[in-house]
C-alpha cells in the first residue's frame, strides 16, 4: 500500500460471473417427450434466478442422450470435458444415468436428476450404484412399483396380473420391484420383452390365454402404447397400467383410443396445480409451454438445489458437489 500497489487475490482475480448447468435427459428419439416435458422445469427455474440479476449468472446447456445407455455412454464424457459445467440436471432416465456415471465420477460432476428411478443407482449394495455423484428428487421404484399394483388392481374383482417388462434398468426393475406386491393379489404370468419391439400381437396373446384381467407394464411410453393398442386391438377387456416411463404427454397421441382408462401412476406433483396463475403465466412465457408435462415440478426442483448451491457461493465442481 505505502508503495501505491493494488495487490488482488487469485481467488477475487479468478471469481467467475457465469456458470454452466447441463440438462441431460431425451430430447429426440422414440422416447424423447420424457426429457422435453422435463426441460421447460429447469429453464424455468434457470430464467427466474437469472432474473434477479445475480452476480454470478446461469447458463443452460442441452446434452439429448435420447433415454438410451449406449448414447449417454458417448455423450457424457464430452459433457464433462466442458470446463463450465459444474453440475448435471438428469438424468431422465435410469439406463442412461447408469452409463453416464463413468464420465461424470471421474470428472467429479454431480448429477441431482428429475426422474431416473431405478432403484440400483442409490443402493449401497448395487455394482452399478451412482455414489457419491448421484442425486435424484424423486421416489425410486421401490415405492412406486407397490403403488402401481395398488392402483392397477384397485376395485377389482379376483385380480390376476400379468406383468411385463422391456428389459431395461428402468423398466425391468420397475416390475421386479413389483411383483412381490402382485404375488400377494394373483399373478397370471409375466413376460420380458426387448425395448423397439415392433409387433406384439404374440404378448397380447399370451396375455388373454393366461387369462389376466390386469397387465402391468415396466417401460417407456412408445413401446407401452404398441402394447396396450395390440391387447385392445385383440379384444382384450381388462385393466392396463404402467408407471412413470409412459405417464407423458404424448401418451394419448401415441396409443389412441387404447389411452382410454389406462391408469398411470408417477411420483410427482403436477407443476400446474401448485403455481398460481401469474405464475403459470409467466412458465408459458418463459418455455412456451402452456401445460406442463410430467417432472416439470421435480426438474424445478433439481435445478432448485444447484442454485441454492450457487447462491451459498459454490462455483466449482467440488464445492457444488459438497453443498450438494
Amino acid at each position: 500500500m505505502a508503495l501505491g500497489v493494488v495487490v488482488s487475490s487469485p481467488a477475487s482475480a479468478a471469481k467467475k460471473t457465469s456458470v454452466t448447468l447441463a440438462f441431460q435427459g431425451p430430447l429426440t428419439g422414440p422416447d424423447a417427450q420424457l426429457g422435453q416435458d422435463q426441460l421447460p422445469g429447469a429453464e424455468y427455474a434457470i430464467a427466474l434466478y437469472n432474473a434477479k440479476n445475480p452476480a454470478v449468472k446461469i447458463t443452460l446447456i442441452k446434452a439429448d442422450s435420447q433415454c438410451d445407455g449406449t448414447v449417454a455412454a458417448n455423450i457424457a464424457p464430452g459433457v464433462a470435458a466442458n470446463k463450465a459445467v459444474i453440475g448435471v440436471i438428469g438424468t431422465s432416465c435410469s439406463g442412461e444415468a447408469r452409463n453416464s456415471f463413468p464420465a461424470y465420477k471421474a470428472a467429479g460432476l454431480t448429477m441431482v436428476a428429475p426422474s431416473a428411478s431405478a432403484v440400483s443407482l442409490t443402493d449401497p449394495k448395487a455394482p452399478d450404484r451412482g455414489f457419491p455423484i448421484f442425486h435424484r428428487v424423486v421416489a425410486h421404484d421401490g415405492f412406486q412399483a407397490p403403488a402401481l399394483v395398488r392402483y392397477a388392481t384397485k376395485g377389482v374383482s379376483s385380480p390376476k396380473i400379468y406383468l411385463v417388462d422391456d428389459q431395461t434398468t428402468y423398466g425391468a426393475g420397475l416390475i421386479k420391484y413389483a411383483l412381490p406386491s402382485a404375488k400377494k393379489i394373483g399373478v397370471a404370468g409375466t413376460d420380458s420383452v426387448p425395448r423397439g419391439t415392433a409387433d406384439w400381437t404374440s404378448v397380447a396373446s399370451k396375455v388373454r390365454a393366461a387369462g389376466a384381467n390386469v397387465v402391468i407394464y415396466g417401460g417407456y411410453t412408445t413401446d407401452a402404447a404398441k402394447l396396450f393398442k395390440a391387447l385392445r386391438d385383440g379384444g382384450y377387456k381388462g385393466i392396463l397400467a404402467s408407471g412413470d416411463g409412459t405417464n407423458t404427454s404424448d401418451f394419448p397421441g401415441l396409443a389412441g383410443k387404447a389411452a382410454e382408462g389406462v391408469r398411470l401412476t408417477a411420483a410427482d406433483v403436477p407443476f400446474d396445480s401448485i403455481l398460481s396463475k401469474a405464475q403459470l403465466a409467466e412458465f408459458t412465457k418463459i418455455t412456451g409451454i402452456k401445460v406442463p408435462g410430467l417432472y416439470s415440478t421435480t426438474a424445478y426442483n433439481a435445478t432448485n438445489i444447484f442454485l441454492d448451491c450457487i447462491t451459498k457461493g459454490a462455483l466449482t465442481r467440488s464445492a457444488i458437489q459438497l453443498c450438494v
